[in-house]
């Protein structure tokens, strides 16, 4: 009879997350995982058939838990402007903290697949932050005579052009990471000026 571990999934999660934060995705095995959960490696397969797909599991959780603070920023009362300014910024840090792990995930050779199940959870989280920071720019460009069909975008365009851009920044940047973030401040500034909306 195969020994019964309370809230393993959970758990196998948890302790992935911290290693891969701690670690590195290259330098997280599964045997060191089974090791300290206490459970086998065979165990660990039965949950998660690889450590790319565990890999993939413990991004969707951070990218949801990003989502929520994200969501939770912009349900904050303040002015639109406001809302936007900080909601940028965080998902430039956000994303700049995940960079070196998914860095070093592609390296590895290893595949994101899109359309399982757990790509199509990602997508449906882009999807409502999408729809989300649209709202926001159509609330702060409001009156700005060139900006209606960047906004009355039923594909959400433009969200997705922003979330997209400041990704290939923290991707693909200098690497100077205060050179990049006052990049994004000052991009910020631009496309949001600062002051009331």
């Amino acid at each position: 009879m195969p020994k019964i571990i309370p809230d393993l999934a959970a758990r196998i999660l948890q302790t992935a997350a911290r290693h891969f934060e701690t670690k590195g995705y290259a330098a997280t095995d599964m045997k060191s995982l089974a090791r300290e959960l206490g459970a086998s490696v065979g165990t660990l397969y039965n949950y998660y058939p690889s450590k790319p797909q565990l890999f993939i599991e413990v991004s969707l959780l951070w990218k949801q838990e990003l989502n929520a603070r994200l969501l939770d920023r912009l349900d904050r009362e303040e002015s639109p402007a406001a809302k936007l300014r900080a909601t940028l910024l965080m998902l430039y840090e956000d994303m700049e903290s995940y960079t070196g792990l998914w860095r070093e995930f592609m390296r590895s050779g290893a595949k994101f697949d899109s359309s399982s199940p757990v790509g199509q959870r990602f997508r449906q989280d882009n999807e409502q932050l999408h729809a989300r920071l649209q709202e926001l720019f159509q609330e702060v460009w409001k009156g700005h005579p060139n900006a209606g069909p960047l906004f009355e975008d039923s594909g959400n365009r433009l969200a997705q052009l922003v979330v997209g851009s400041i990704m290939q920044l923290v991707m693909n940047g200098t690497g100077d990471l205060g050179a990049n973030r006052a990049f994004v401040q000052h991009w910020i500034d631009f496309v949001v000026p600062p002051g009331p909306a």
